[in-house]
């Protein structure tokens, strides 16, 4: 490129008569010009125009083989449009007719055989400089280009987290409805159900076994008010990433024997066959872990499991590997669909997110697991197949 100096630029000399071509050879080496190249031969030019890359050509008009004209003509097809490349032409011929086409053809300039060298250098200078103010524009506006695309790039990628954070913002808006539903109806429920039997209990001249069955109904009422009530405080201590961990050697034998026993009367209720498996041949198993937020996961799982299923068998156990144990819970349920199997970690979902109120619960079930699994250093999978069942597997490290 061009310097401020206009000394490095490239110079192409294009006429037919050698004595012109030394005249001007010799004006513009002592004027300081490095750059230099002339011909004698107009059907060269296209090919040292694409090798030297001139910043001013010198061309004849008249000229065997190929005219000035017909040179200009050949330089419209190489040089990149929108480029100024100065073209002074050099001839002895100033009729009007002459100046205008070669005006037509992409001339710049004319400089009158025989030359006058004080004019010969100004008229090269000032056609330097114009082509050196139109680099140095070209160059800022491919600056400034790529300013406005590297800007616009920003303002994408802003435009894009603007919307994500838009998309988390009506999702918390959402989440924030559906809790105040969830809540709203998971708390009156059972207070309605232990006010209602609560007023009943108190008629008088009730009998023993009306009596049975009201305090069952309450008791039911308060264990489902105190589960929805255990399940907000997790999911707050959760979110607010706060869970405390109290790890120690525990039986996994003896929760799981304890869980099954927990869910025996349920599964009888609907039916359902409750199988416990060990690996074979292991009477216990100790592992290092918060033995209270174990239970609350494959709870959560268990209850889950039965809640779902209609018809069939729950089976739960877990195999043990060198670094990792791996409880799961196996149901012979609906199961669930490949595109839903993310979205039911979510809270207050269930698969059918239409109608997420088909059963009883707080909705944070799976979201309370994958938050408690996290905090154990655990890892939560699900496999299922719609129509035939799901599985999930709960893994831990053994340390």
């Amino acid at each position: 490129m061009i310097d401020s100096t206009l000394k490095n630029a490239h110079i192409l000399i294009v006429d037919d008569k050698e004595a012109n071509i030394d005249i001007l050879l010799e004006l513009l080496e002592f004027q300081g010009y490095t750059n230099l190249k002339a011909t004698t031969d107009p059907r060269l030019v296209a090919s040292m125009f694409k090798t030297f890359n001139p910043d001013l050509i010198l061309l004849d008009l008249l000229m065997p083989h190929l005219s000035g004209f017909e040179v200009m003509d050949q330089l419209k097809t190489l040089i990149p449009q929108g480029t100024y490349l100065p073209v002074l032409v050099l001839t002895a011929d100033m009729t009007v007719e002459t100046k205008q086409r070669a005006l037509s053809k992409g001339a710049n300039d004319f400089l009158v055989k025989p030359f006058d060298l004080i004019e010969t250098g100004l008229r090269i200078r000032i056609l330097l400089e114009a082509r050196f103010m139109h680099l140095q524009l070209d160059n800022q506006n491919r600056i400034l280009e790529e300013k406005v695309k590297e800007r616009t790039v920003e303002l994408q990628k802003a435009n894009i987290q603007l919307i994500s954070a838009m998309e988390k913002a009506e999702a918390g808006n959402r989440l924030k409805s559906a809790f105040m539903q969830n809540i709203s109806h998971e708390l009156r429920t059972p207070l309605n159900g232990i006010l209602g039997f609560g007023s009943l209990l108190a008629e008088p001249g009730l009998d023993d076994e009306s009596r049975v069955q009201y305090l069952s109904m309450m008791k039911k009422s308060s264990d489902r008010l105190i589960n929805t009530v255990t399940d907000y405080m997790d999911i707050s201590l959760i979110v607010s990433d706060t869970v405390e961990v109290y790890p120690r050697m525990v039986n996994v034998h003896e929760i799981l024997i304890q869980l099954k026993n927990r869910f025996t009367d349920h599964s009888k209720v609907k039916k359902l066959g409750f199988f416990l498996l060990f690996p074979p041949g292991k009477d216990d198993c100790f592992i290092q872990t918060d033995p209270e937020l174990l239970t609350k996961i494959m709870f959560h799982l268990l209850d889950n499991a039965v809640k779902f299923t209609q018809k069939g068998s729950i089976t739960m156990g877990y195999t043990a590997g060198q670094d990792k144990i791996e409880f799961f819970v196996k149901d012979t349920g609906a199961g669930i669909e490949k595109e839903a199997r993310e979205r039911v970690f979510e809270s207050f979902m269930q698969e059918n997110t239409e109608n997420t109120r088909g059963h009883e619960g707080s909705g944070l079930g799976l979201s309370i697991i994958r938050g408690l699994s996290k905090a154990l250093g655990g890892e939560i999978r699900l496999e299922s197949e719609k129509g035939k069942g799901s599985t999930f597997f709960f893994s831990l490290p053994l340390l």
